[in-house]
């Protein structure tokens, strides 16, 4: 219907000027331009996050320029602001008889004057005014400005406008109308200028970068010739007649399928739990839990094994990168020692500082060297022999973590592969630079001795500031990731018809490229400990570390530390409302020291029983709905900066819907998937988008040239932003701490809104209790008909819940809400 009307509307515009205009921009998604003169436009954007995009208007697309830092400006040295779209063709620049027509909003948040709505220089300005338009022919610096106003009276920033002018060698005639308001003439003026032809590219929106129109602008038409009244009225009639509004999407249209860069993943309902050395009271603990997944057990009792799977759940064995342990020596000097260990400087072993308590054989192994390689991988046989569903590595860094943190590994397997490496990565140039003459000759300790690093304390004091750092860490990082490559190629073959996944203890909080990102592409799921300390056990963690996890395709599974039940409570509530499961605080590892190993934790069902019932209750909940949202942040992990969490937690404070955007490429490769970015409006550079690998960098760049999404700096007013493109879908009128994340099930058309509560009670044990909190939908036509509304609580029976309906929004209020609760929409 709109094609047509649109065809009707140019065919009555023809009809009557015997031509088609020059120009004719519709913005329906691409920048062609469908006047005679064909070509296209392109997007300029003159200050960063400024950028022109394509938005949504009374006649489908149209040019949105609200991104603009102001409206229009005074002087002129006013710092480049806004963008444009430029359009160059030669035709033009003849014209001193024409017609210009479009269709124009200002931006009801902006303020300002001067601003242009179309610039050719040395030829004409137009500028949009209450009671008409301005219109100032010939070369700029001499330029005569016709004020052409009449009786009627617009509001620029409440309704879309037309303005129409036309230009004779003797006169100027223009014409005003609105959606609300009919076509009127709105002034006339005999000209008295030196000529509007000039040679110059066309800008839509803009005036030299210093004025920019902040608003959206359609209907973009340039015409030979002077049109006539009865032309112009036909044109503005028949754009009124095809006007479509382009509706918003359903708020059940914007889940966002898991990525899906691993074979394996746990389902947002599964309750994992861990019993560390295969414990048999644990069995009984485990069903009064409903947990589904026995994970990081470490034992070799193939009984306890078939018992938990024959209770139906899955099973996890463990290694660690202390793998036959058992096997070394009792000495500190690597010397005699046949396990294959780590070997600093001075020929010594390595004991991590938090475990020098745990017996005299605590030694960590080089994950190159033979011996540990055929330990490990001899014991994960075993593990799979056993009929084990996957297998978790703990202390799995190995090489790549102790290298930085306990100046390893000197060992002659190391030292050989080290100057094999240099020999593949380097240039002689490069070598020389290093220091290194003759690289086949190199020894890397040795080398150090020579040029004062006398022993491994001097190494470890200096380790930051010597040459070779970088690359002897790189090839260490490398080595471990070769490691996991070569352990999964082992479990294949092992185990051709039955995959078996492998984790790693460690979460991606907080995001470093050297610490757990780098191995992410080489294991199936992380499972790791929550901080140590309760001050940094916040929302700040829990919904970072949730979200991180989703852009990066990958489950993982927190292990708390509890120090206080309510907290402990409330993460595990985020961590479930955001996708991602949580490990039963139950036999839990509470910290080590040289004084010795914190009593592990046992929690109990009048702690934590209600919230792992819900969690069964509301299984299909759980799994069937998706994250959503319109906005996204866009994170490098390998640079990926100190204000990572507090801006993810600020967003969900203002219940904003968002995903993080996720690229890699130093160590794992994390790929930017273009389908992320097509289902966002708006995108937060909170790293710059230069800072990306070309690959990813081109995504970027193709996201941007299509004007479907809006680039934006971190510093950029997120929230006014998203009040601007109504992205702003969920109000919570209650106490501060208190969130709303939003779910979707696109095929069932329903939402599911997960309120979580970390205003903690002073006791520790639960979260304080509100009534009558309300979470307000906004744009409730975006909803759907809210035929169904449900709230669920733990350990409360569900309430329906009777939608509050206003023009402007639909207000549901709750009964109460302690921790945690779900409102289900359908």
């Amino acid at each position: 219907m709109k094609t047509t009307l649109l065809t009707l509307a140019l065919l009555a515009l023809y009809s009557l000027a015997a031509e088609l205009p020059l120009v004719s921009f519709d913005f329906e998604g691409t920048l062609v331009n469908a006047g005679s003169l064909g070509g296209e436009g392109r997007f300029q954007t003159y200050a960063q996050g400024e950028d022109p995009v394509f938005g949504a208007g009374p006649f489908g697309r149209c040019l949105d320029l609200t991104a603009a830092s102001r409206h229009g400006g005074t002087a002129p040295n006013d710092p480049p602001a806004g963008g444009a779209v430029l359009f160059r063709d030669a035709a033009l620049d003849t014209l001193d008889s024409f017609t210009l027509v479009l269709w124009a909003r200002q931006n009801p948040l902006a303020q300002g004057s001067n601003a242009r709505l179309l610039h050719k220089p040395g030829a004409w300005d137009l500028t949009a005014h209450p009671s008409g338009l301005s219109l100032a022919l010939g070369p700029d610096a001499v330029k005569m400005p016709y004020l052409l106003t009449g009786p009627a009276r617009l509001n620029l920033a409440a309704t879309w406008c037309f303005f129409a002018v036309a230009v004779t060698p003797q006169t100027v005639t223009a014409f005003v109308g609105s959606r609300q308001q009919p076509l009127t003439r709105a002034g006339a003026a005999p000209r008295h200028d030196a000529g509007a032809a000039s040679a110059g590219e066309l800008a839509l929106g803009n005036f030299g970068a210093i004025r920019p129109f902040n608003g959206w602008l359609d209907r973009v038409r340039v015409c030979r010739g002077a049109l006539d009244e009865a032309s112009l009225r036909a044109l503005f009639e028949a754009d009124l007649a095809s006007a479509e509004e382009i509706a918003a999407p359903p708020v059940a249209d914007l889940g966002r399928a898991p990525a899906t860069n691993h074979l394996f993943r746990l389902a947002p309902s599964a309750i994992p739990f861990s019993t560390r050395w295969q414990r048999t009271n644990s069995l009984d603990v485990m069903q009064a839990f409903h947990a589904t997944h026995c994970l990081w057990v470490y034992g070799n009792e193939n009984n306890f094994v078939r018992r938990i799977q024959t209770m139906g759940l899955f099973y996890q064995g463990t290694l660690n990168g202390l793998q036959g342990q058992e096997h070394a020596t009792t000495n500190r000097t690597a010397q005699g020692d046949a396990s294959g260990r780590h070997e600093d400087l001075d020929g010594n072993k390595n004991t991590p500082h938090w475990m020098v308590t745990f017996g005299p054989k605590t030694f960590t192994g080089c994950c190159n060297h033979p011996a540990f390689r055929q330990l490990f991988f001899g014991e994960a046989r075993r593990l799979v022999a056993a009929g084990v569903d996957s297998i978790h590595v703990d202390d799995w860094e190995m090489n790549a973590s102790w290298v930085r943190s306990a100046g390893v590994c000197f060992c002659d397997v190391c030292r050989s592969g080290f100057r094999e490496w240099l020999a593949r990565r380097c240039t002689l140039e490069e070598l020389k630079g290093l220091g290194i003459e003759d690289v086949a000759a190199f020894d890397y300790r040795a080398h150090l001795k020579r040029h004062g690093v006398p022993d491994a304390a001097a190494y470890r004091a200096r380790y930051r500031t010597l040459p070779l750092t970088p690359q002897f860490t790189d090839f260490q990082i490398e080595s471990m990731r070769a490691f996991f490559r070569e352990f999964r190629q082992r479990l294949d073959a092992w185990s051709p018809e039955k995959y078996i996944p492998v984790s790693v203890n460690g979460l991606l909080t907080p995001l470093r490229p050297d610490h757990v990102l780098y191995g992410v592409d080489v294991i199936d799921f992380l499972q790791g400990e929550s901080s140590l300390n309760a001050e940094y056990q916040t929302p700040n963690e829990y919904v970072f570390g949730a979200k991180i996890a989703e852009a990066a395709g990958l489950t993982q599974v927190v292990s708390p530390i509890p120090r206080s039940t309510a907290r402990t409570r409330a993460a595990l509530a985020t961590t479930y409302a955001l996708g991602q499961p949580y490990l039963v605080p139950w036999d839990l590892y509470m910290g080590s020291d040289a004084s010795g190993i914190q009593p592990r934790y046992f929690g109990t069902r009048e702690q934590y029983g209600d919230l792992y019932d819900f969690v069964r209750d509301r299984r299909a909940l759980l799994d069937t709905h998706v994250s959503a949202a319109e906005v996204g942040v866009l994170i490098n992990g390998d640079l990926p900066g100190a204000a990572t969490e507090a801006f993810c937690r600020q967003l969900a404070a203002r219940q904003i819907p968002f995903h993080i955007l996720l690229g890699a490429s130093r160590y794992a490769r994390v790929p930017l998937r273009a389908d992320d970015l097509r289902t966002l409006r708006l995108l937060v550079e909170l790293s710059p988008a230069a800072t990306f690998c070309a690959e990813d960098r081109a995504v970027l760049q193709a996201a941007r040239a299509s004007g479907l999404t809006r680039f934006v700096p971190a510093s950029a007013d997120v929230a006014k932003s998203c009040r601007l493109l109504e992205l702003d879908l969920l109000r919570l009128e209650g106490p501060e701490d208190l969130y709303a994340f939003l779910r979707v099930n696109r095929g069932a058309r329903s939402a599911a809104i997960h309120v979580v509560n970390w205003n903690l009670a002073p006791d520790g044990e639960r979260a304080e209790t509100y009534r009558n909190a309300t979470v307000t939908l906004l744009h409730p036509e975006r909803w759907g008909a809210l035929a169904h509304v449900v709230w669920h609580e733990p350990g409360r029976p569900s309430v329906i819940l009777v939608p509050e309906r206003h023009a402007d929004s639909i207000r549901l209020t709750l009964p109460q809400v302690t921790t945690w609760g779900i409102i289900e929409i359908r």
